[in-house]
């Protein structure tokens, strides 16, 4: 075996001090408020839901600090401005936890702060339903009857509603009149359409869920799958809704 040259031994030995593991610290410093996640509440985590009460609002130039409350524990929020209504209960999935966060709009500190991107008024939940409740009936009449020709196969809500376990899991079609939307919430459109039919003498008010965009007095035909019981938390669960539809012109 040839010896091994002296300048290389010395380039080895050098190369070998220097494959040490390296250690990359974490930047520990605080986030402010305008460094809050930019998640839209389509794109939020379906996980790490609070269900909280306003008990005070501190409005700066550019963000809202609200001190909540969750069943016993009470702590403050920091958002985006936004207009917020002292006992209104809202929503609102996930939150970037700060302690002694310092507040120059206030000059104070704030022993534990969430950074929560973006919050939900219970009243404006998407759905509109609470758990356990039935889906909604309108006790008003449509303002125009449903005339469109309706495609084969087409199923009436009153039947749909007095057959829910029949429907289960199958992609259905039904038509009505656009009552209600809102647009982009967690990813979707939510729509809630009538077709006149009734149940226990009250008008049959269906949610559907889609990324199609309609206007609130269209009317259409929806192509999608029945659920049962469909949770989307927050305390929201539907005994029965429409995923995924698409309008079929």
């Amino acid at each position: 075996m040839k010896p091994i040259p002296f300048c290389l031994l010395i380039l080895l030995v050098i190369i070998s001090c220097d494959s040490k593991p390296k250690v990359i610290i974490a930047d520990e410093k605080p986030s402010t408020p305008s460094e809050m996640p930019s998640n839209s509440p389509g794109t939020m985590p379906n996980t790490d839901v609070h269900q909280v009460v306003a008990e005070e609002i501190l409005q700066a130039e550019k963000y809202t600090y609200v001190y909540v409350s969750e069943n016993k524990e009470k702590f403050w929020i920091a958002i985006s401005k936004q207009d917020i209504t002292k006992g209104h209960t809202y929503y609102y999935r996930g939150g970037l936890k700060k302690t002694n966060f310092e507040s120059k709009d206030f000059n104070r500190t704030f022993d534990v702060l969430y950074l929560v991107s973006s919050i939900i008024d219970a009243n404006e939940h998407p759905g509109g339903q609470i758990a356990g409740q039935e889906p909604s009936m309108s006790e008003t009449p449509n303002e125009k009857p449903v005339t469109g020709k309706k495609i084969a196969g087409t199923i009436a809500l009153s039947d749909l509603m007095n057959n829910k376990a029949k429907y289960n899991g199958k992609q259905i079609l039904v038509r009505g009149l656009c009552k209600k939307a809102n647009f982009q919430i967690m990813g979707k459109n939510w729509y809630h359409i009538q077709d006149g039919t009734k149940t226990k003498d009250k008008n049959v008010d269906f949610t559907i869920t889609s990324t199609d965009v309609i206007q609130i007095g269209d009317e259409v035909t929806f192509e999608g799958t029945i659920f049962l019981n469909k949770d989307f938390g927050a305390g929201y669960r539907y005994d029965i809704i429409m995923e995924n539809a698409v309008v079929k012109r």
